[in-house]
């Protein structure tokens, strides 16, 4: 014979006690400042008896929330900024490179053009020279 039992189990919070000894259950904030943030109470606070001082938000304050928000873009930013910083130093150091190269070249250019004009000015003169010496 088989037998079956089924069983039900429930989630059941167990909250804070607060300093009265009570229970602090969750509420919502109703205040315009707070609008439905969530927080631990004592557990007198609706009950109209001396409450004690037992309070915790359980939300974080929505405008430090922003703040936090804002400061992880910034940085976020930051990072992306300092990794463009970085590829352009490493830009400007293959320019400086590749400038340095240019430069070697031009030297070079340049002392093969002071060759080509002496070089025409020499057969410039020999050409006259010839020119003068079929005349006479």
């Amino acid at each position: 014979m088989t037998s079956s039992s089924s069983s039900s189990s429930t989630f059941q919070m167990e909250y804070p006690i607060c300093h009265c000894g009570k229970p602090s259950p969750l509420r919502k904030s109703n205040t315009k400042e707070n609008p439905g943030r969530r927080f631990l109470g004592c557990g007198n606070y609706e009950k109209g008896k001396k409450k004690c001082e037992f309070f915790y938000w359980v939300d974080p304050d929505p405008k430090v929330k922003q703040i936090e928000d804002k400061i992880e873009v910034l940085e976020s930013e930051k990072r992306a900024l300092h990794l463009k910083c970085q590829e352009m130093e490493n830009l400007v150091q293959n320019l400086a490179k590749e400038n340095k190269k240019l430069k070697k070249k031009l030297v070079v250019v340049e002392g093969v053009v002071v060759s080509y004009k002496w070089k025409s000015f020499i057969l410039l003169c020999a050409c006259i020279m010839l020119w003068f010496t079929r005349k006479l």
